[in-house]
This record gives structure tokens, C-alpha cells and sequence, in this order.
């Protein structure tokens, strides 16, 4: 055997003992920290340290305890995770976490079951106790007994398997290092230089702990992008970090020991130039190969390395920081170690390493172009979760591509900013946001602008400098002169932070320091959806206190213009012709239309849409056959417009009652009052607005009513 042969097989036998170290390394850190359930129950407990955990638990607890228990607390969500979120945050609850995730942890290794669900018990007499001081009415409507399952989780068949041997086999950790022993004797026997074969040992050792540190943080990357951004991801970026943030840090200091390693193997070097490498690792990636094949190659991985450069910046610079820290380590214990021999030693041996060192110069250039390619397939690269829905026809059906707006039926939401899933909204009207609600099938959204200022508390202030116009006699119509008094003393109160930022628009209903969403952010959730469905067509209604202009310059910022329809309106035109316009968004302002300088933001009551009243306080003035006449008469809108809008919820202000919306959103309730106005006023339904859409069956109706 050749000597380079020798050398070449040395170092394969090398690599591969690095190999076996790293996997038993890992495999150790799992029978730690994984597989046995004292440690496992200690790390999940942990997690809830979090504050992204915390409040992510505490968002299910109240959805699934509290309001499960009493779901007219809805508008009140905010007020309640806070009591919760307290809750979460103390022992009693940390303790019966922990003793969840231990039965948990038994009843997969133990019991041998792939579904299980991590369960809280009796967490139902916790929230009574820290509820019957703040309100007692909600503590009474709390089973006492009451379970809380965190989540259920479903594990593939094999996954749990791997789980389970590798729990029982406690001895692999120690086959991993007989066989990580065996091969780095090997190495030695084959290459009589043994100081070149611990050299590619520790290099090796060095660069598989880089190679596992940027396939865990790919990893990381991966499973956080397929979460909705939000409460969710933050919380499973939480339990990543308590799980495996110690395996991150002992895959740093297995790659430190190979920089330690390879140093003193080649201690008995001359002193190194660190940048001679760099320059020879720039330069083999500067030369163009001669074999086409090899081109291509090349110019593939560079093509990703450059893209993963601009948009994945981080986890380029941090593999960057790591390979050059480690080559500093490196440097620095080679010269001290080459401090304690024989200068005429060095000088023997720096000749047969010079080569050596450029090819392993070129080696780590090479690496870094392939891991950053992997890294950026690995998180994702440029794709994202598309709002795509399955769907067929226009707006889901064939049949109604060819009508006109007047003789279709499009679901809506009242209020449809106003929901509960919005980070401190209160008294929401709608069970979820923009998103939920435009892939759910909501195609018409009624929505309130204002203006509000920023505040350091991160409140949104209302901007009520012009309450004493038109805005005012809005607010008294609705609330009345002493409410309106009083609310504004509350927000007073209420809002003492200082204002951080200019005024914009935001999408409130009344008063913004009760929940707020930045216009421009709403509509690009509106353009996203429409820019993934290109057969989609949606009626935005704006009850507008701020000018067109403003409105303008958000459709704008936002990219919304792009989807916004900009043709005529008389004659009304059909879905395809929308469709075909390129522009997909009817848009129409309650008050201030934008006129000639904005054609496409249209009057909705001027001459497009009547509508019926919309104040309604009880539930029987809904689906009482005595009451629909009154519940059907004219309301805004005039009597030749073609477009028909019926109001449908019941105002309990300030808070909205999902009970309501299950009485009057049922099937039944919900079509006998639609065919009732239709008939009563000779026109056809075509904007049918509730609050809680989720609750009854509104798609079921617009369905009946599109047939």
C-alpha cells in the first residue's frame, strides 16, 4: 500500500471514529435528558419559564377551562389570561405540570402508546381558588374537577419505537466509544505518521461538531417555520431551547476538544500564518474548474451560498463566527504547545504539513458552500406557508361565476377586526382574526378605521382631536351622551403612557386602547390570501373616521392595490369579469368615498348598498316570525341600490355574547329572517353579516342561498 493510500485510509478512519464519538456523545445527552423521566418531567417544567410558554399555556387554559366553561367570557379573554397567566406561573401549577409530563413520559416508554395526552388534573379547583377573589361569578361557572389537557400528541409508529430501543439500549453509548476506539487504532496502524492521523481525528471531531451545531439549528429553523407565527411559535422556540439548548452547547465544546485535538498533534508545526488558509480557501472558491460537470456544480453552490447569504444572513454569519473562532482556538493552543518543543523539530516536520494545511484549507471553503446550501433548503429557503385553499370556481363554486355582485351571497363578519385571537383585544366579536377567518370562507369583511398613537405601554391611544364633529354624534348614537363621558374618563385613566410614535391608522372598533390592529398589517393578510387564491373575490366595507387619502396610501404600503378592483360598478359586474380585471378587493367606504382622485374606493351607501337595521337586543327580535317584519325595514342605503346587506347579530355592548350568535346563527333562524327580508323588501341577500361566524351555520346558509 502506497503511502498516500495509507494516508488517505487513515483519515476515512478517522472520520469515521469522530463520527462514533459524536453519536455517542448525542446519544448520551439523550439517555440524560430525554429518555429518563425525573430528567425529562425537570426540562418540561423548565420550559414554563419561558414567558413565551407561559402565555402560550395560559392561552389554552382559558380557552379550554374557562371559556369552555362559559363562553360569553369571550370579551373578557384578555383580563382572564392575565389571572390565568399567574396561575401557570406558580408551583401549584408547576407541580401538577410536572407530574402530567411524568405520566406522560411513562405511558409512551412504559406502555408502549404512540397517542397521548399530556393532562393537568384538577386544575379546575386552581382557577376557582384564584378567581373567587378578582370574580367570583366566573369562578362559580369553573368545574371544580376539571382536567386541563396541554395538548395531545401523536407520534409515527417507528419515532416511538426508536424512542423506546433507545431507552432500554443504555449500553449504546458505551458500543458507540469501543467503536470510536477501535477505529482511531485502526487509523494509527494504517499511517505510521501518527501525529497527521490524531491531526485529521481532531479536525475532524472539529468539523462534524459544526456540521451537527448547524443541522440542529436547521433543524430549529425548520420545525418553527411550520408553526404560525405568534404566540405558538414563540412557545415551541421555548420548549426547543429547554430540551436541546444544552446539546447545542455540548456540540460547541465537542468541536472545541477537536480544535484542542488537532493542535497538539501538530504542535511540533511551525508557526501557522491564519490567514495564508483563508486566502487559499478564497482562491480555491475564485478558481473556475475545467470539467463542465464540476461548473455546473460549482455554480449551484454558489447560487445558494448567495441567496442563503441575503436571506438567511443569521445563520450564515453565526456558521461563519464558528468555524472562525475554531481555527483561532486552534491557533492559539498549537502555539503554546509548540512553545514546549525543540525549535529544530518544527522546523522538520513544517515542509511535509504545508501541503496538508492548503488541502485542508480548501476542504473547509468547500464545506462552507455545501452547509450553507444545506442550511438554506434545511429552514426553508424562499418558500413559505401558502394561504392557498382548495376550492374550485369562483369564490368555490362554477355556477357563480356568471352572476352579477347583486345575485351572489357573500359570508361576512361585523366587526370583522374584532377578534379574540388578536393579542389583547377586548370585548371581541369574532372568534378569530383575518387570516382564520378569509380561509374559513368569510368573503365579506366590515371593518372600523381610526386613528391612534403608539404609546411606550405598547396601548394604541385613540386619536379623538375631531370628537367634536361628526365622529362625536357617531359615538353618542351608539353609546349614549354619559356613556361616552365616562368612557372617555376610563381611557384617560387608562392610557398614561407616553406617546412613542406619530399618528396612523388602525382598525379599532370606538376606542383603539381596547384592541387595535395597524391597517397596512390587516391589509397585507387580505393581499397574502388573495395573492395564493386567484379565484377569490372579497367585499371590504370601512366605517370610516379617517380620510380617503389615508385609506389610499395603506391599500397602497401594503400592496393591497395590486388586488383592488378598478372597474366600473354600474353595471354591476359579474365574478369572472372581477376575477378577469385582474383586481380582486370591492372596496367601499360608509361616509367619505374617495371620489375622483380614488375611483376604486367606493360609496357604499350612496347608490351600491341597502341594508336593514342593525341595533338588536334580544335574540327573539331575530328568530321570533312575529318580529322579522320590523327586523327587515330600511335602514342606510338607498332604495334603488342593488345590493342587499343584512345585519344579523345582537348588540349586548360593551360585550359581545357567543351565546346570542348560537341562537341566531343557526340554520334555521338564520335563513327564515334572510328569505323573510327578501321577499319583504323584493331583493336578494348578498352581504350576510353576523358576529361569532363560527357559531350556527352561516356558510351552510349562503350555501342554501348561492344554490
Amino acid at each position: 500500500m502506497s503511502e498516500g493510500t495509507r494516508r488517505i485510509a487513515a483519515s476515512a478512519l478517522a472520520a469515521l471514529a469522530a463520527l462514533a464519538l459524536l453519536a455517542a456523545a448525542v446519544t448520551g445527552y439523550a439517555n440524560d435528558a430525554l429518555f429518563d423521566s425525573n430528567q425529562f418531567a425537570d426540562r418540561a417544567t423548565a420550559a414554563l419559564d419561558d414567558e413565551a410558554v407561559q402565555a402560550e399555556v395560559a392561552t389554552r387554559v382559558t380557552d379550554d377551562v374557562v371559556l369552555r366553561a362559559q363562553a360569553d367570557l369571550i370579551g373578557f379573554r384578555p383580563l382572564i389570561e392575565t389571572v390565568v397567566d399567574g396561575v401557570v406561573g406558580s408551583s401549584v401549577f408547576q407541580s401538577a405540570f410536572r407530574a402530567g409530563v411524568a405520566d406522560l413520559h411513562r405511558t409512551v416508554f412504559e406502555h408502549d402508546q404512540d397517542t397521548v395526552t399530556l393532562t393537568v388534573a384538577d386544575l379546575g379547583q386552581v382557577l376557582r381558588g384564584a378567581f373567587e377573589a378578582l370574580r367570583p361569578q366566573i369562578a362559580q361557572q369553573i368545574p371544580g374537577a376539571a382536567d386541563f389537557q396541554v395538548t395531545e400528541i401523536s407520534t409515527p409508529g417507528w419515532v416511538a419505537d426508536v424512542a423506546r430501543v433507545a431507552d432500554n439500549a443504555f449500553w449504546a453509548e458505551l458500543v458507540l466509544l469501543g467503536l470510536a476506539l477501535g477505529l482511531v487504532a485502526g487509523a494509527l496502524a494504517v499511517d505510521a505518521d501518527r501525529r497527521r492521523t490524531m491531526a485529521a481525528l481532531g479536525l475532524a471531531v472539529m468539523i462534524w461538531g459544526v456540521v451537527a451545531v448547524v443541522g440542529l439549528g436547521a433543524a430549529r429553523a425548520y420545525v418553527l417555520t411550520r408553526v404560525d407565527p405568534g404566540g405558538s411559535r414563540d412557545a415551541l422556540d421555548g420548549i426547543w431551547g429547554a430540551f436541546l439548548g444544552d446539546l447545542t452547547t455540548t456540540l460547541y465544546l465537542f468541536a472545541g476538544c477537536g480544535a484542542v485535538i488537532a493542535a497538539a498533534a501538530s504542535s511540533l508545526l511551525r508557526p501557522v500564518d491564519i490567514t495564508a488558509p483563508l486566502r487559499t480557501g478564497l482562491g480555491f472558491i475564485a478558481r473556475v474548474p475545467e470539467r463542465r460537470g464540476l461548473r455546473v456544480l460549482r455554480a449551484v453552490a454558489l447560487i445558494a451560498a448567495g441567496v442563503l447569504i441575503i436571506l438567511r444572513r443569521d445563520a450564515f454569519l453565526d456558521l461563519v463566527v464558528i468555524f472562525t473562532g475554531l481555527y483561532v482556538v486552534y491557533a492559539g493552543v498549537a502555539e503554546l504547545m509548540r512553545m514546549t518543543i525543540p525549535a529544530h523539530a518544527a522546523e522538520a516536520e513544517a515542509d511535509r504539513a504545508a501541503g496538508g494545511r492548503a488541502l485542508i484549507a480548501a476542504g473547509i471553503a468547500a464545506g462552507l458552500i455545501v452547509l450553507a446550501g444545506s442550511v438554506f433548503i434545511g429552514v426553508g429557503g424562499t418558500d413559505e406557508s401558502p394561504a392557498a385553499i382548495k376550492t374550485e370556481g369562483c369564490n368555490g363554486s362554477e355556477a357563480l361565476c356568471d352572476r352579477p355582485l347583486d345575485q351572489v351571497a357573500f359570508p361576512s363578519t361585523h366587526n370583522a377586526m374584532s377578534a379574540a385571537t388578536n393579542p389583547g383585544w377586548l370585548f371581541a366579536q369574532q372568534e378569530a382574526g383575518f387570516p382564520d377567518q378569509l380561509h374559513d370562507g368569510i368573503r365579506g369583511l366590515f371593518i372600523d378605521a381610526h386613528y391612534g398613537t403608539p404609546t411606550q405601554d405598547g396601548t394604541i391611544k385613540t386619536d379623538l382631536s375631531n370628537l367634536d364633529g361628526p365622529e362625536r354624534q357617531a359615538y353618542e348614537e351608539e353609546l349614549g351622551t354619559d356613556a361616552l363621558n365616562a368612557a372617555l374618563r376610563i381611557r384617560d385613566r387608562i392610557v398614561n403612557s407616553e406617546v412613542t410614535g406619530p399618528r396612523e391608522v388602525y382598525l379599532c372598533h370606538r376606542f383603539c386602547e381596547l384592541g387595535a390592529i395597524p391597517i397596512v398589517d390587516a391589509f397585507r393578510q387580505y393581499r397574502d390570501f388573495l395573492a395564493a387564491n386567484p379565484d377569490e373575490v372579497l367585499m371590504i366595507v370601512i366605517e370610516d373616521y379617517v380620510s380617503p387619502a389615508d385609506i389610499d396610501a395603506a391599500v397602497r404600503d401594503s400592496g393591497l392595490i395590486d388586488y383592488v378592483y378598478k372597474g366600473p360598478l354600474d353595471p354591476l359586474p359579474t365574478l369572472q369579469e372581477i376575477i378577469d380585471s385582474g383586481g380582486r378587493t370591492v372596496m367601499m367606504a360608509e361616509k367619505n368615498d374617495g371620489g375622483a382622485a380614488i375611483p376604486y374606493y367606493h360609496s357604499a351607501y350612496d347608490a351600491l348598498v341597502q341594508e336593514t337595521p342593525y341595533s338588536f337586543k334580544k335574540p327573539a327580535q331575530l328568530t321570533d316570525p312575529a318580529k322579522l317584519e320590523a327586523s327587515c325595514v330600511p335602514n342606510r342605503g338607498q332604495a334603488d341600490a342593488p345590493m342587499f346587506l343584512i345585519n344579523h347579530w345582537i348588540d349586548t355592548s360593551p360585550a359581545p355574547k357567543p351565546s346570542n350568535a348560537s341562537r341566531v346563527n343557526t340554520h334555521d333562524a338564520l335563513l327564515a329572517r334572510i328569505r323573510h327580508c327578501e321577499q319583504q323588501r323584493g331583493l336578494t341577500a348578498n352581504l350576510i353579516s353576523v358576529d361569532f361566524y363560527r357559531e350556527g351555520d352561516l356558510f351552510g346558509v349562503v350555501d342554501e342561498l348561492n344554490r
